[in-house]
This record gives structure tokens, sequence and C-alpha cells, in this order.
């Protein structure tokens, strides 16, 4: 690898990230119009060729409640202790609301414009959005969800290359078993303290985290090009794509300057700079957060031309690597 690579990738989840932590009532709208969002997104990475990996939660590939129904007697479902996040519980409980809405659960739409693009490419984010650190659940279980996983990918022709873990919970033993399915490439997190993979966060680490996306405290998190005979590519996060707001112009500006600086580093130093967010998370000002990933984008195009900085997928990188 001769220059500078910018990786993004999206976890791309819908409701099934949220169910659990938040109040459906006043959050489906918001989450049918990630619909929308997602889609925008498609069209304004392909209109700028830009390579971008869609982990993707198998559930939301489904095309709705009775597929789901037939799949019901081969999944094994995690023992999780706290059972309020346990999604398959939360997902039963709404469906008997007057509001159930599929829209927010279920995407097979959008995973066929993916398909279809020329740029994109799909990973999984496993298939119930499973957390690997919650007490209770076990490496059967997970060995399970990855195996719905599969099944889903391969009935809709879709190569399983990548896993992004939902809330970044993984460990050694997590990485053993998506072996298994071939998956030869994750995202890992930035190598510092307050990044490392926990099953909670206390304030001071979330405090941290968040001064850190606005100031330059842990230094830059670019990572230098991995050896291509790995057989487990580590494709770390470098920073994760806070959403805007109409009303906080000041924190636009620094985490804008912190992403950019970033970005030129690894331009500069022959690393890569791997960008990532939700799509819902745009959604809260779909407008305003559109305008600034395409000062995002502008400025990778500055870099391309300056210094050969190049848009890849997590699965298009590795590809290069291994080359």
């Amino acid at each position: 690898m001769k220059n500078g690579t910018f990786i993004i990738s999206v976890d791309f989840e819908l409701y099934w990230g949220y169910l659990g932590f938040t109040d459906y009532d006043k959050c489906v709208d918001r989450f049918y119009l990630t619909r929308d969002v997602a889609s925008k997104m498609i069209e304004t990475f392909e209109k700028n060729e830009m390579k971008v990996t869609w982990a993707t939660v198998g559930l939301l590939m489904l095309e709705g409640d009775k597929e789901l129904s037939r799949m019901k007697p081969r999944i094994l479902k995690p023992s999780y202790k706290r059972r309020e996040i346990d999604n398959y519980y939360n997902y039963e409980n709404l469906l008997k609301e007057k509001n159930f809405c599929e829209g927010v659960f279920f995407a097979s739409d959008i995973v066929d414009e993916l398909k279809n693009s020329d740029y994109q490419t799909i990973g999984t984010h496993t298939f119930s959005h499973y957390l690997c650190l919650e007490e209770g659940q076990t490496e059967k279980e997970f060995f399970n969800d990855l195996q719905m996983a599969k099944e889903v990918s391969d009935d809709r022709n879709i190569e399983m290359k990548s896993i992004v873990f939902p809330r970044n919970q993984f460990n050694s033993e997590h990485l053993e078993i998506i072996k298994a399915y071939d998956i030869s490439i994750f995202r890992g997190t930035p190598e510092h303290f307050i990044y490392k993979p926990r099953s909670t966060h206390n304030y001071f680490i979330r405090g941290l985290r968040l001064v850190d996306l606005y100031f330059n405290i842990t230094g830059n998190h670019t990572h230098p090009h991995p050896d291509s005979s790995e057989e487990l590519f580590d494709i770390k996060a470098s920073r994760f794509l806070r959403p805007l707001k109409r009303t906080n112009g000041i924190v636009r500006n620094l985490q804008l300057r912190r992403i950019k600086n970033e970005m030129t580093a690894a331009a500069k130093k022959n690393h890569y700079y791997h960008l990532w967010w939700h799509p819902h998370n745009f959604s809260v000002s779909p407008e305003e957060n559109f305008k600034f990933l395409e000062e995002i984008i502008t400025h990778y195009k500055v870099l391309e031309e300056k210094y050969g900085f190049s848009s890849e997928s997590m699965e298009s990188y590795v590809e290069k690597v291994k080359a």
C-alpha cells in the first residue's frame, strides 16, 4: 500500500439497535424516517464514488414478521441476564401494540438498493444485534446467531466477509468463532484505553470520549496498513461521526475540524482512517447532517488529489492489502 486510505463503515440496524434502550412511541417516526435517510446516504456515496461497508443486522434483511416466524424454530435466543435488552422478547411485546410498524424493523428493499449499487458492500452486524459481552449469553448462542445471519445472507446472494460487533462488544473467543463462517474482517476499536471494548461505560470514560471528539486529547487515530498475511484483519475504527442538531454550530465546527485533521494526518502518513456512524444518527436533523457529510467528502477529494488518498470499504481495502 503506497497511499493513505479513507474507510467508511455504517452500522445499519434500524430499531433493532435500540430495542430496550428507548421509548418506542417516541422513536417510531424517527426510525421510519431512517429508511429515507439510508436511501439518500446510498445515493450520496454512489454519486461521489465512495466505497462503504454497510454492517447490516440480519433481522433487518427479512421481508417482515412472517419470514421471521418461519425462522424462529432454528433460533437459539441469547440468555441475557438483563431481559430488557433481549431483542426477541421486546419485539414480541411490540407486536401487540396498535402502532406496531414493520418498517422500523425490516428493510429488505433498502438491502436490494445496496446490492444493486456500484460502490457499497454489505457486511454483518450479527443477526439479532447480538451483545457479546452481556452477562448470561453463551458462545453457543453467538454461534447460532451468526448461523442465522449467514443463512439470510446466503438466501440473498450476499457474501459475508466482514463483521461489526454491536456496541463494539467482543473478545478473543468471539474472534475465533467468526472464522468458522469465513469472516476475516472485523472493525476493532482505536488503540487507547478509553475506547477498549466494554459491556458498560462509566461517566468518566464517556466524558473523555466526548471531549476527544472535539479536542485532540488522545492523538490522531490513524492506523498503519496491516500485514497482507494476517488471518484476521482488524480494521480499527478511528472516529465516530456524532449526529448534529441545528443548534450546535460551535461543536459542529469543532468535530469537523477534528475529523478533517485526522484525515489529513492519515493521508500524509500513508495510514488509513476509519470513520463510522449509523444511518439513524442523521435522522435527528437530516439536512444538517448531510451537509456535514458533504464537507467531509469534499475534504477527502482534496486529499485524494494532493496525496492519492483513496476511498475503500473494509472489504475492498483488505483486497488491496492482500494484493
